[in-house]
């Protein structure tokens, strides 16, 4: 970790939370809570990009529903004084799911265009990404989102298999290139899947949008979590009773915690909007089972927006690997000390929700994280979970980005330009 700046709260955080019955009006007051905040950063005619998530082109729960975007876009449009917005995602098929959910109609009668991610955009921006060897390898991340004067995420709350959960900051990666995104878990860039042969072809059977791969991937979550139990890996002595599999995969998870730390120094959201009216447990962001909040959030800080959709979820945000390294880069607030929440009291919706079944190997990130950066260092086998992050209490106020991490020994690739996060 880098060591704490001294400048405690200088900046303090503020972010909606709402409560109601109607997703519409949640998110619309959730916005009119932030409407000073709002209004200092966004100003008349400026240009906006809205990034919203497609992740399922079949199926509603995953996606942003076009009640979410409708109720932003109305928001936006009065801060901006009607000027153009563009919204942009670059999920797998995301022009069938923009007219499948009825987002073109919702939309048709607004300045709005979209903007497919995969297909449209032409420049791309280098940044560079953890890889599961320790190394540097470079991605390519779009310009067009990277120069947007005003970025806005509207993302659902979700849990996540790698990240353990995913919100406003984790929303903005499919503005990497699709054949680099797989680099965010750590894996050699261009394929979908960041393997070849056998095992790439089931990865890419299990990323299918259809019911049998639901169904498969809820019930190996039910025998993973059954296995989990019966071998302690939920219990004490869990680092020691992890398998040579379960220890490859916490390389990636790590190389995701920092990733997504690097990838919002480029795209992090300028305004967060989360839709958690019917949020994702379990096995999501895809094929998990819904479950009904019915809250928005919404905050001009990304860090502290997900920080707060963390805790309504019933996880600790300093225990979330991006969350903390994104706080500790000085990209915003994870601790809900240095959080301002108006509207409904977060004790009043936290709802806890049942983690991913590879949630077991979150608490250890940092073992392998730590091994990065001191690689003589011997990994301890101690069986307690990591502390949270509350020796940190000193941080650097939200917005002020910094590099953190030499980027001397990058590996070759050939895309156009350079981004030092």
């Amino acid at each position: 970790m880098r060591p704490a700046d001294p400048q405690l709260a200088a900046n303090r955080s503020k972010v909606a939370l709402v409560r109601s019955q109607r997703r519409r009006g949640a998110i619309a007051e959730a916005l009119g809570l932030i409407q000073p905040e709002l209004a200092r950063r966004l100003r008349p005619g400026q240009p906006i990009l809205v990034k919203i998530n497609l992740v399922s082109h079949r199926r509603q729960a995953p996606s942003t529903h076009r009640d979410a975007l409708s109720a932003t876009l109305d928001a936006l449009l009065a801060a901006n004084g009607g000027a153009p917005i563009t919204v942009a995602e670059g999920a797998t098929d995301a022009p069938a799911g923009w007219r499948r959910f009825g987002h073109d109609r919702e939309t048709a009668l607004r300045p709005v265009r979209f903007f497919d991610l995969n297909h449209d955009e032409h420049n791309w921006i280098e940044l560079p990404l953890r890889a599961i060897d320790g190394s540097l390898r470079k991605a390519r991340v779009s310009q067009t989102v990277v120069e947007a004067p005003f970025r806005v995420s509207v993302a659902l709350m979700k849990t996540h298999m790698t990240a353990g959960v995913t919100f406003g900051i984790k929303n903005m990666l499919s503005a990497i290139h699709p054949l680099d995104r797989v680099q965010m878990h750590g894996y050699e860039g261009g394929t979908t899947t960041g393997t070849r042969g056998w095992r790439g072809a089931v990865r890419a059977f299990l990323k299918r949008d259809d019911v049998l791969v639901r169904q498969l991937t809820r019930g190996l979550g039910r025998v993973r979590t059954l296995v989990n139990i019966c071998t302690g890996r939920l219990g004490p002595n869990a680092y020691e009773r992890l398998s040579p599999a379960d220890r490859a995969f916490l390389k990636s998870v790590a190389a995701m915690h920092e990733n997504l730390a690097r990838l919002a120094a480029l795209t992090a959201p300028h305004l967060t909007v989360l839709d958690g009216f019917e949020a994702m447990h379990g096995e999501g962001p895809r094929q998990g089972t819904p479950i009904r909040l019915g809250v928005a959030l919404a905050g001009t800080d990304p860090v502290a927006v997900d920080a707060v959709a963390a805790a309504v979820m019933g996880f600790d945000p300093l225990q979330i690997g991006y969350l903390a390294e994104a706080q500790t880069r000085g990209l915003g607030w994870a601790q809900l000390d240095q959080i301002d929440l108006v509207g409904d009291p977060l004790e009043s919706v936290r709802h806890p929700c049942r983690p991913h079944s590879c949630h077991f190997v979150q608490p250890f990130w940092r073992k392998v994280s730590e091994s990065w950066f001191y690689p003589d260092m011997l990994l301890s086998n101690s069986s307690q979970t990591p502390a949270p992050l509350d020796h940190l209490p000193t941080l650097r106020g939200p917005h002020r980005v910094e590099a953190v991490v030499s980027d001397t020994d990058i590996a070759p690739h050939t895309p156009s330009r350079t981004a030092q996060p």
